[in-house]
């Protein structure tokens, strides 16, 4: 795995605090939002449930207060005595409207409001109907046995939950009271029929643009877990629909409040919830909406924060990459200058505008850089130094040694070749075999030749009698001559005037490339080539031999190659080397050429 820079760091770490930042505001928003919204639709559905409460908490007091008027009334206790009057074979069988004489402008109006019937029922057993009871067709006589019974017990008003009276009719709510006379005696009941169209008329509420919205519905459930008002989305609901859910469970238990719950449809629902204050009724009522279209706002919100949470996030993005940029270019900038001083480039300076630690550290690389170059430039100047000296004592031994061998011992080779051959003219030597004297003579010329050779070698009197091009050429011709290498030495441009000293050096150099090809290339053929230009020398020196690998040149003894390069940093020059296996070697060489290097 690769390292990561400052850059990289810096971004990553401001991304993750981004990030977490992002991730903590977003989150604690869309919760809070959420709660919110939650509460609120709560709210609104305890509100309508408080309506609705009220609403049907009042219509069954104003029923009531109906049936308490009614029953006072003068005329209502004439009918009833006029009804007790005939003799009934049969109990609760329906008297004819001809034989009662009523005409009673309260209770006539009073027909005509939500009440399905209103009818009077005797001691007797008969009765009349002041508008047809829905509950008398097919009726039992137990049943109005059991309203009778309920009806004259109870001091104010009885209410019976609603019934079914066939499998044709509505359900209907029965409304009864006892009927006294002067002297409190019972002589009879009143009875107010009351339809479900009445109690959906309140209930029931199919209007979108209301707090319920499309999925919302407000109901009432009886203690036998059936509904007592028509579901908005299921048919014939009322006594067939069974309704046994958290809510139900905690309104019967008089714990009224709001949850989220799975209702009577097995739908998620927000529910509120509360039992219903009505005579002789047990009933709770709901209002509830679909949790899936309370939270769609929730929903859009959440959505909304996450659209603009990762707008935020590449802005972020953007931001940070420019700001790392910003900081860490600085440390990029001395973090190439470092690479370039390690190179050994010297000449550097960072331009600094900043005022903070990075602009102190950029000062201090500076100084540092200067400093190193200062000391560098006296290290390579003492380096030249000792370096020239050192030359300059080789060159003048081999001169000195040079010199002794050609003054001193080929003087003393000499002379004692002349001496031989003035003993050959002795008799006395005469008895000496022939061939032997000629190989001695032979010997003697061999060491003064080889003698003479040395003594070039160390110092050839070519270079400062007739040049640095014909000293260059007599070696060349001589490798040529006594080895199997064939070399090609050519010259171009004005022969520039050098002092001794770069002419020995250039000479030295050549001699040594040579002799490493001598002694490594296995060459065939070897070119040099030096070019005389206005201000540089250029040298080229090739050759066809086996080459070598520049990676492991190392490993090689390169005593040749580094003498070249210290004579090639006195002459402030430069050179490139450049070999392949099995093709050769080739040196290039430039040196600048001053005015002070002229004769």
């Amino acid at each position: 795995m690769g390292n990561f820079s400052i850059s990289d760091k810096l971004i990553l770490a401001f991304l993750s605090l981004s990030i977490l930042t992002i991730s903590i505001i977003a989150s604690y928003s869309f919760y809070n939002t959420k709660e919110a919204i939650l509460e609120r639709t709560f709210n609104q559905l305890t509100s309508v449930r408080v309506v609705k409460t009220n609403l049907i908490e009042t219509f069954f007091s104003d029923c009531i207060n109906d049936v308490h008027l009614a029953k006072s009334s003068s005329d209502i206790k004439e009918i009833v005595k006029q009804i007790n009057k005939f003799d009934s074979s049969s109990n609760y069988s329906v008297l004819n409207d001809s034989l009662v004489d009523f005409n009673n402008p309260f209770i006539n109006e009073m027909s005509k409001k939500h009440y399905t019937g209103i009818a009077i029922v005797g001691k007797n057993g008969l009765i009349f109907q002041i508008k047809a009871l829905k509950s008398s067709h097919n009726k039992l006589n137990q049943d109005f046995d059991s309203l009778w019974t309920s009806s004259t017990s109870n001091e104010s008003v009885y209410i019976r939950d609603l019934t079914k009276p066939d499998s044709l009719s509505q359900p209907v709510i029965t409304i009864s009271s006892k009927i006294s006379d002067s002297s409190n005696k019972i002589i009879g009941i009143i009875v107010f029929e009351i339809s479900l169209n009445s109690i959906d008329l309140i209930m029931l509420e199919n209007n979108p643009s209301y707090w319920l919205g499309t999925s919302g519905e407000s109901y009432l459930v009886g203690h036998d877990y059936l509904m007592r008002s028509s579901s908005r989305f299921q048919p014939n609901s009322v006594l067939n629909t069974i309704v046994k859910t958290e809510a139900v469970d905690y309104a019967f238990g008089d714990l009224p409040g709001t949850k989220v719950i799975d209702d009577y449809r097995g739908i998620s629902v927000l529910s509120s919830y509360s039992k219903i204050n009505i005579p002789n009724l047990d009933w709770v009522i709901l209002a509830e909406i679909d949790s899936k279209e309370a939270t769609i706002s929730i929903y859009k919100i959440r959505n909304e924060i996450i659209f603009i949470s990762i707008f935020i996030f590449f802005l972020v993005l953007v931001v940070v990459i420019i700001l790392s940029k910003k900081i860490t270019y600085p440390v990029k900038k001395l973090n190439l200058a470092a690479q370039e001083i390690g190179a050994g480039n010297f000449d550097i300076e960072i331009k600094n505008n900043l005022n903070d630690e990075i602009g102190e550290l950029t000062d201090t690389f500076n100084k540092m850089t200067k400093k190193l170059k200062d000391q560098t430039e006296e290290l390579k100047a003492e380096r030249i130094k000792s370096l020239s000296s050192l030359i300059d004592g080789q060159e003048s031994e081999r001169q000195r040694l040079s010199g002794e061998l050609h003054d001193s011992l080929g003087q003393l080779l000499i002379g004692l070749k002349l001496k031989y051959e003035s003993c050959l003219n002795k008799s006395k030597f005469t008895n000496i075999s022939d061939k032997s004297l000629i190989d001695l003579g032979m010997l003697f010329d061999r060491t003064i030749e080889e003698t003479r050779r040395i003594s070039n070698n160390l110092m050839p009197a070519a270079l400062s009698e007739f040049g640095l091009i014909t000293a260059i050429r007599n070696i060349c011709n001589e490798i040529s001559d006594t080895t199997k290498i064939n070399i090609l030495f050519n010259t171009e441009g004005i022969k520039n005037t050098l002092n001794l000293k770069v002419k020995t050096h250039i000479f030295r150099i050549t001699q040594e490339a040579l002799t490493n090809i001598l002694k490594h290339s296995k060459a065939k053929n070897a070119t040099i080539n030096i070019f005389f230009k206005k201000n540089v020398i250029i040298l080229k020196i090739q050759d066809d031999g086996q080459g070598f690998d520049k990676s492991k040149i190392k490993l090689l003894n390169t005593n040749g190659l580094n003498n070249i390069k210290d004579r090639i940093i006195l002459l402030s020059g430069n050179f490139t080397i450049s070999s392949e296996i099995l093709k050769g070697t080739k040196i290039y060489i430039e040196i600048p050429v001053e005015e002070k290097n002229y004769e």
